[in-house]
This record gives structure tokens, C-alpha cells and sequence, in this order.
């Protein structure tokens, strides 16, 4: 709905809109909901999809860090999962573009030393701790 009225302000607002168009484009931007920082075109087309997709068991789900849309969820709940430095409890949180490669399994989670011992990968020293 806003990107409509920016579109339809009249021509002696140009500034003002371009100014608003460009910061919401590029908010939508930031959030990963837009694919690219051209046109408003985008922005009408946008549904409440987009913004389900990024919450962050769909994100888990598209990083194969979980199998389906329930197990990520539960994996969030029981703090397996963290986002940057920190443990993130809450399934209906939205991951923006830039923390989008800063999701990672908790240090003491039992489901990373599976990932780990899977791999192959499980050092020494994490088998002390």
C-alpha cells in the first residue's frame, strides 16, 4: 500500500518521493524481501509470503540445517540455534539479509556434535568439553 501512494503522489512532489522510494526500497532491501533496489514494481507485488520466508525456520529449512518446517521450529525453541553471538528462543523472528550467513548451531548443542561426528570433522578438544 505505501509503495501505491508513492507512486501516485503528483509531479510536484518528485523529490520527496524519490527520496521515501529509495529508502523503502532499500529497508526491504536490507531485509531480504526484495530482490534487487530498482523500482517500486517489486515492492507492489510483495506478499505476507515473503515475509514468512524469512523468519528463521524457513531460513534453517533452506540452509539444510533441518529437514522440514516443524523440526526447525522445535530445534529454535530448545535453543539449539543461534544468530551471531546470540541464542535465539523465538521461531518468529526475521533474519535480515546481512545476519543471514551468521546462523550457526549453539557451541554445546548436541545437534552440532552429531553434524560434527557426521562429518567427521569433531575435534579433540570438543570431546573434552
Amino acid at each position: 500500500a505505501l509503495a501505491r501512494r508513492l507512486r501516485d503522489l503528483g509531479p510536484a512532489s518528485a523529490a520527496f518521493r524519490a527520496r521515501c522510494a529509495a529508502a523503502l526500497l532499500e529497508k526491504l532491501y536490507g531485509l531480504g524481501l526484495v530482490s534487487c533496489r530498482r523500482s517500486l514494481a517489486a515492492c507492489e507485488s510483495l506478499s505476507a509470503a515473503a515475509f514468512c520466508r524469512r523468519r528463521l525456520p524457513c531460513l534453517l529449512v533452506k540452509l539444510r540445517m533441518a529437514q522440514n518446517l516443524r523440526h526447525a521450529v522445535t530445534f529454535v525453541e530448545q535453543g539449539h540455534v543461534r544468530l551471531g553471538p546470540e541464542v535465539v528462543t523465538d521461531p518468529a523472528l526475521l533474519v535480515p539479509r546481512a545476519l543471514e550467513d551468521f546462523i550457526t548451531w549453539v557451541d554445546a548443542s548436541r545437534l552440532r556434535r552429531k553434524v560434527l561426528d557426521y562429518n567427521q570433522e569433531r575435534d579433540d578438544f570438543d570431546l573434552a568439553a
